[in-house]
């Protein structure tokens, strides 16, 4: 008898095994059970399910800042007459130093002037391609409307860098005045 009840065990473990492995990943039979994989892949940004480009004369909830036309924007009475709203605090200080150390350290190094070495290589690139980027040592003689205005238009062999939010590039102008002896806003 136990020889019988252990064939028996065996073949139904058999048909167990053989039932469960016909319904394994590769196996199931596609009209009836499509794989997730096997669909057609949709690029975010691509074709008709691209982003939608917002109306003419919408505004983005937060608003917008004006824009200054002009070639050198820095330069215009507009943007050295910006005031910084944000005040000069600890906190400020430290958010201005973690957005410079994301967007400018690569250029001007960690101490504002843009010594050329292998620590920095997008600056070490520059210069080798003739327009190395500048000490900020200058700072403490700009407003900060001016840094501000820069910061976001950039210049010649600097990218503008309007995608940061005003208030990070008040931070980041915050922080300026401290990475630069000297620099106090007047």
């Amino acid at each position: 008898m136990s020889r019988a009840s252990g064939a028996l065990k065996t073949a139904l473990a058999a048909l167990v095994v053989a039932i469960v492995g016909s319904g394994c990943w590769e196996q199931v039979d596609p009209y009836w059970f499509p794989q997730m994989k096997q669909q057609p892949a949709v690029q975010g940004l691509e074709g008709p399910g691209a982003p939608l480009v917002p109306p003419d004369g919408t505004i983005p909830l937060g608003g917008i800042e004006p824009r200054i036309d002009h070639p050198a924007p820095a330069f215009t009475p507009e943007a050295n007459a910006l005031l910084n709203p944000i005040p000069s605090t600890p906190e400020s200080i430290a958010r201005g130093q973690e957005v410079y150390g994301i967007y400018c350290i690569v250029c001007h190094g960690p101490d504002g002037m843009a010594r050329i070495s292998d620590e920095l290589p997008v600056a070490k690139r520059m210069a080798e391609g003739g327009m190395p980027p500048i000490p900020l040592a200058a700072v403490p003689v700009y407003t900060d409307g001016f840094l501000f205005t820069k910061i976001r238009y950039g210049k010649p062999g600097m990218p503008g860098y309007p995608h940061i939010q005003p208030e990070d590039r008040w931070h980041t102008v915050n922080y300026l005045r401290t990475l630069i002896k000297g620099a106090t806003g007047e």
